[in-house]
C-alpha cells in the first residue's frame, strides 16, 4: 500500500513526526512526501537509514518529493503471496521492537572505536552555568565570567581533539548551537573533530531562532527527534 503525504510548510520536527507515525504502519509499503526545503530532505534520509528503509529524493520546482520503500520488492504489491505479506510485517514488526538496542548502528558507521557509544551534548554557548545574556548591574563582571567559560568549552573541545578518545556524535541544542557560527572561535576544532569521522549536527529549529541556519551545511542541521534516538541510544551521554 502507498501513501502520500504533503509536509510543507511544517516546522522541524513535526515532518519527522508524521513519517515515522506512518513508517511504523507495516502495511505501507511506499511513502511519498512533500517538503519545502533541504533540510527536511535530509532529515526524512536519515529517518529512513536509521528505519533500514530505501530513499530517493528529488527536487520539484520549489519543495521536494521524498519517497520511502521498505523494499525493492514491494513496488507491486499486488504479487506478494500470503507468506510474503506475513513475513513483511514479521519483518517490520521486528524492525519495530528492536529499533531502540540496533539505533546506534543504523545511525552511524562501523565505529568500533573506545567511546563509540558516547553521545556529547552540547546545550549552551559556554562551559557551565554562564551564559550569555547580559546581567544587571556589574555588567563588566558577566560578561569576564561568561568570556572564561566560553574559553573553557573551547579548551574542551581541543581536549577532546587530542585526548584519543571519539564520540559517535556532537549534538548542539538552544544556545549550543553558536559553535556552529563559521565566524565563531569553535568552528575550527568542530570542522577538525568531523573530519576525524565523528558526527557533528546542531538543532534546525535552534538554528533558525539564532538566524544561523543559512550558515551551516545541511547535512549538519538535525531535529529533535533525531536528538532524541541519538540520546536514548547512547551507552552514555556527557553535558559540558
Amino acid at each position: 500500500m502507498k501513501k502520500s503525504l504533503d509536509l510543507r510548510g511544517l516546522t522541524c520536527p513535526e515532518p519527522v513526526l508524521r513519517t515515522k507515525k506512518l513508517i511504523d504502519d507495516p502495511a505501507l509499503s511506499c511513502i511519498e512526501i512533500l517538503v519545502d526545503s533541504e533540510v527536511n530532505v535530509q532529515n526524512l534520509t536519515r529517518l529512513a537509514n536509521s528505519q533500514k528503509l530505501t530513499v530517493v529524493s528529488s527536487p520539484e520546482d520549489i519543495h521536494y518529493k521524498v519517497v520511502l520503500q521498505r523494499a525493492a520488492t514491494e513496488d507491486n504489491p499486488g504479487s506478494h503471496s500470503h507468506e510474503t505479506v506475513e513475513a513483511r510485517h514479521k519483518q517490520a514488526n521486528t524492525s519495530t521492537s528492536t529499533n531502540t538496542s540496533t539505533n546506534a548502528s543504523n545511525n552511524s558507521s562501523t565505529n568500533t572505536s573506545t567511546g563509540s557509544g558516547t553521545i556529547i551534548l552540547i546545550s549552551r554557548n559556554s562551559f557551565g552555568q554562564a551564559d550569555s545574556q547580559k546581567v544587571e548591574g556589574d555588567s563588566d563582571k558577566a560578561k569576564r565570567d561568561y568570556d572564561f567559560s566560553s574559553n573553557l568549552l573551547n579548551l574542551f573541545l581541543q581536549t577532546l581533539l587530542q585526548s584519543g578518545h571519539e564520540p559517535r556524535a556532537i549534538l548542539m541544542v538552544n544556545s549550543g548551537v553558536k559553535l556552529m557560527d563559521p565566524e565563531g572561535p569553535y568552528i575550527k576544532v568542530l570542522n577538525e573533530l568531523k573530519e576525524k569521522g565523528i558526527e557533528v549536527l546542531a538543532c534546525g529549529l535552534c538554528l533558525d531562532y539564532y538566524d544561523l541556519k543559512s550558515k551551516v551545511a545541511v547535512e549538519q542541521v538535525t531535529n529533535m527527534f533525531a536528538i532524541c534516538e541519538y540520546l536514548f541510544s547512547a551507552d552514555r551521554v556527557i553535558s559540558p
